[in-house]
């Protein structure tokens, strides 16, 4: 990934990955167990819990398939790594004399992830302006 051309957004407009993307035939299965996707999978996981809040809502949506990935799971990630070199000076950086009152944001959906009908949730909390806490589930 190291010539890939650098993004400015986690995923494209419009993508929807579903389970219909899974390989269901043999073949396919096989194919997909050569390519490193729980590994890479899981550097961007580390990412995400460590420094990178931005990446929580596209990491969790790619993990939903982890059992299973197919390969537009697998562009999606290569996008990911895209969008990754495309904002690497992005960073936390906390300034003595900022605002210590918490700040929180919350926000959901209602059933949006449409294959299991299930409700998709995120927040962040900031402290001198930058995040402290965040999650996507």
């Amino acid at each position: 990934m190291i010539g890939c051309a650098p993004l400015t957004t986690p995923l494209p407009s419009g993508l929807s990955l579903t389970i219909k993307d899974c390989p269901s035939l043999d073949e396919e299965v096989k194919e997909m167990m050569k390519i490193p996707y729980r590994e890479a999978l899981g550097s961007l996981i580390w990412l995400q819990v460590a420094i990178r809040p931005d990446l929580a809502f596209t990491v969790g949506l790619l993990a939903r398939f982890v059992h299973n990935p197919g390969k537009e799971h697998w562009r999606a990630l290569k996008y990911i790594m895209g969008y990754m070199k495309g904002t690497i000076g992005y960073r936390i950086t906390y300034q003595a004399g900022g605002d210590l009152n918490p700040i929180g944001y919350v926000d959901s959906d209602f059933a949006g992830y449409w294959n299991m009908r299930r409700s998709i949730n995120g927040n962040i909390f900031l402290v001198a302006g930058e995040p402290v806490s965040w999650e996507s589930k």
